[in-house]
């Protein structure tokens, strides 16, 4: 079985037989929001600079594509909060974050901790080293309980 998070549906935690991906739900839209104000805010900006600046110089096309492109930028770095996903199977787990991508066999994971303090769920390695998964995150709620769940009896699982 494989659970996949579409729209809106929550990660099962049936018999735990194939993979499992969760992405959150909440921060993917914040992101979708974030990109479309900072790319039509800046683009807005760009038309409103008037053609003259207070200390008399000009605004050129240059100038405003230069605002266009600072949304271009700004949209670009909202939108990197889409690559937050989880992925677990028998063989381990895959956190990939706004910045960074991980593979960790369960052999190396000691535990998948969130509490009620957290921002968001992490997975602690045998190195007492461990790393935020960006997936998880307590905004989604319910969803984000079900997806911890999920993963830690999968870990239950490969230590049978």
């Amino acid at each position: 079985m494989t659970a996949v998070q579409e729209q809106g549906s929550m990660p099962t935690t049936d018999p735990l037989d194939g993979a499992f991906e969760y992405r959150p739900r909440k921060s993917r839209i914040g992101a979708w929001i974030g990109a479309a104000v900072a790319f039509g805010g800046f683009t807005a900006l760009s038309f409103t600079l008037g053609s003259t600046t207070v200390e008399g110089g000009t605004v050129t096309w240059a100038d405003q594509a230069a605002m266009i492109g600072l949304g271009v930028i700004g949209a670009g770095i909202a939108l990197s909060f889409l690559r937050l996903r989880v992925r677990a199977d028998e063989k381990g787990i895959e956190v990939t974050n706004v910045a960074q991508k991980r593979f960790f066999p369960w052999q190396v994971v000691t535990a998948i901790n969130f509490t009620d303090k957290m921002t968001w769920a992490t997975v602690e390695l045998a190195d007492d080293d461990e790393m935020s998964i960006m997936a998880v995150q307590v905004s989604d709620k319910q969803r984000a309980v079900a997806a911890i769940k999920h993963l830690r009896a999968l870990l239950e699982q490969s230590r049978s």
